[in-house]
């Protein structure tokens, strides 16, 4: 009698998956054929060895996967930093895929005659165990890999105790993710099946049900409660007297400033005042607006409390400087603020960073839009000193005259002469009034 298999080694008309095998080479076609005979001389079932083809053939396919990828996985990795890890993750999945393949395959077709080869239920509650290793690893290798992409020490007094908040939020959830993990990984093994025993079965467990909503509850709420306390003792502080107070103005797609003059006070706005000529609704009649100024980028005394006062014209976008760890939204018709204290310098930021090119920024945090991107600004922190040097070179919101007498002082010059101190030593610019 003439053995179906031995049709393998003449290849049907029309095509099909053994002529697609018979065209890949012979070396598909003779491992076809050994294969074949293998399982045809051990009185293998019909379709064991087609269930066979199938696997080797999903194998084969994610290797050729893989072939065909890493050519793109090698350009990206050299930008990404991550080498050839990539290119090795799919050499093993691939390889690992094919294994298994070939060993159920060949399990299977022992099992027919009575032999045993594999425990497949110890088989997966050991690669249970493998993959929990793998990926803890494969954790702590990311987390240590990407830790040059966190942001530097806080550079605000408020930023400190957030900080300190999220780090005992991290490291509860860390710990909880971790004994999850292990208890998930480690049930697998320790309850897998084996022969003669029989597991328990009951509806339910009102003591560990208890257990499991009581206890998360109880550490959600601390969790919480201390999150309320930092962000209350944030946002609803007092401003100091000598805070320095200045206004941001958001619009599609960009930033505008503007600092009070000699009176420390900001001038009134009203959005049906916007123009062309008056793009932040300043109220010119307002004499307390009169020596406002525009400044183009943000510039900050250190130590000194800030005061933030945030305006929208169009849609809602956010205020975001991350090292500061300030972030508040900025909305149309409803004006937020946020008060802080920047605490270290550009110049000291860049040492503790080692980037002399490092900056300050300002960003929107919300997605406004198709120029969405280009809502940043530059933002400085430097001594009083430089401060009042640098506040003396702004120029007035409103357009003034120039002197009329020829050699009479700039308004920059006029401002940079009447710097006094403080009682306390802080440098000031004490701004004209008229021009």
């Amino acid at each position: 009698m003439k053995c179906p298999g031995n049709s393998l080694s003449k290849p049907r008309q029309g095509g099909g998956k053994i002529a697609f095998l018979k065209q890949t080479g012979p070396i598909f076609d003779a491992s076809s054929a050994t294969l074949n005979s293998f399982f045809m001389k051990r009185n293998a079932m019909p379709g064991l060895f087609k269930w066979g083809r199938y696997t080797a053939s999903a194998g084969f396919l994610t290797l050729l996967l893989g072939l065909l990828t890493e050519p793109a996985l090698a350009q990206a990795a050299p930008t990404e930093g991550f080498g050839d890890g990539p290119k090795l993750i799919i050499a093993l999945i691939a390889l690992a895929w094919v294994v298994l393949a070939g060993l159920k395959t060949f399990s299977a077709s022992m099992k027919t005659r009575g032999v045993r080869l594999f425990n497949w239920n110890k088989v997966n509650a050991v690669l249970m165990v493998v993959f929990l290793v793998v990926f803890m690893l494969f954790v702590l290798w990311h987390f240590l890999k990407l830790m040059k992409f966190t942001l530097p020490v806080s550079a605000s007094a408020h930023g400190v105790e957030l900080d300190g908040m999220l780090s005992v939020t991290f490291w509860i959830t860390i710990a909880v993710f971790v004994l999850t993990q292990l208890l998930l990984f480690g049930f697998a093994l320790a309850y897998r099946h084996r022969e003669g025993r029989k597991a328990l079965f009951y509806a339910d467990n009102h003591q560990l049900e208890f257990y499991w909503t009581v206890v998360p509850a109880i550490v959600l709420t601390v969790l919480v409660l201390y999150g309320t306390k930092v962000w209350r003792e944030i946002t609803q502080v007092k401003p100091a007297a000598d805070a320095l107070q200045f206004e941001l103005f958001a619009y599609q797609f960009g930033w505008q400033a503007r600092y009070p003059g000699a009176d420390g006070k900001l001038g009134g706005h009203d959005f049906r005042l916007i123009s062309a000529t008056n793009s932040m609704g300043i109220e010119e009649s307002d004499s307390a607006g009169q020596d406002d100024l525009l400044v183009p980028e943000i510039t900050l005394p250190v130590n000194r409390p800030v005061l933030m006062k945030l305006r929208a014209r169009d849609v809602i976008h956010s205020a975001y400087m991350p090292h500061f760890r300030v972030q508040m939204n900025v909305v149309p018709g409803m004006p937020t603020q946020f008060y802080f204290t920047p605490t270290v310098t550009t110049k000291e930021m860049r040492e503790i960073t080692g980037n002399s090119n490092f900056v300050y920024e300002l960003a929107c945090n919300k997605i406004c839009g198709a120029a969405h991107f280009n809502m940043r600004m530059k933002v400085n922190v430097v001594s009083d000193e430089e401060y009042a040097e640098w506040l003396a070179k702004q120029r007035y919101y409103f357009r003034r005259p120039e002197p009329a007498v020829e050699g009479s002082p700039s308004p920059a010059a006029d401002t940079a002469s009447s710097l006094t101190t403080l009682p306390e030593g802080r440098l000031t610019a004490q701004l004209p009034t008229q021009r």
